[in-house]
């Protein structure tokens, strides 16, 4: 078990959990802070990728969102989060189960982005990524709903904005200290 302890809160946590919207650096940083941590590092939608043969964009293309979803909670489930950085895609938070697993069991840190630098860093990129809520809502409205879901997720929020990944990762590590 680990504390954060110049945070103003006490938690005790066995990892980490980057939350956050598609392109917000939860897979960069991520990768960056489990270096510096010695931790290991799972990116679920690879993690998804590896288990089931396909990737987010084809499940949601061939199974739709539930199925999806369904696969994110069952995983997120499963995995042994002790001394791991979890990188779970943005759309976790509508699990409730997995949600309350990662509350229980990790430090809930939320990687905020823009608006304006969520579109930038998706751009070309966006219809390729398996977005749930992406064909219906459209980015700027699934942005709306789910920021409001990250913020009361989120034990810490770290802004990452125009920010490296060694920046958040460095911010992230301050936490702990």
């Amino acid at each position: 078990m680990y504390n954060t302890k110049n945070t103003g809160m006490k938690k005790k946590f066995k990892g980490i959990t980057l939350i956050g919207m598609p392109g917000s650096g939860k897979s960069t940083a991520g990768k960056t802070l489990a270096k510096k941590l010695g931790w290991d590092f799972i990116d679920l939608d690879i993690y998804i990728k590896k288990k089931t043969g396909r990737g987010h964009e084809v499940i949601l293309g061939k199974d739709g969102e539930k199925a999806l979803l369904a696969l994110e909670e069952k995983f997120t489930l499963g995995i042994d989060i002790n001394r791991v950085v979890f990188s779970p895609g943005g759309s976790i938070i509508y699990s409730t189960a997995a949600m309350k697993k990662l509350k229980k069991e990790t430090l809930v840190i939320y990687l905020k982005t823009p608006l304006k630098e969520v579109k930038k860093r998706l751009s070309g990129i966006i219809h390729d990524r398996g977005i749930v809520g992406f064909k219906e809502k459209g980015i700027t409205r699934l942005f709306k709903e789910r920021t409001v879901v990250y913020e009361k997720a989120a034990d810490r929020t770290v802004n990452s904005g125009k920010r490296s990944p060694a920046e958040m990762a460095a911010e992230i590590l301050g936490l702990l200290r």
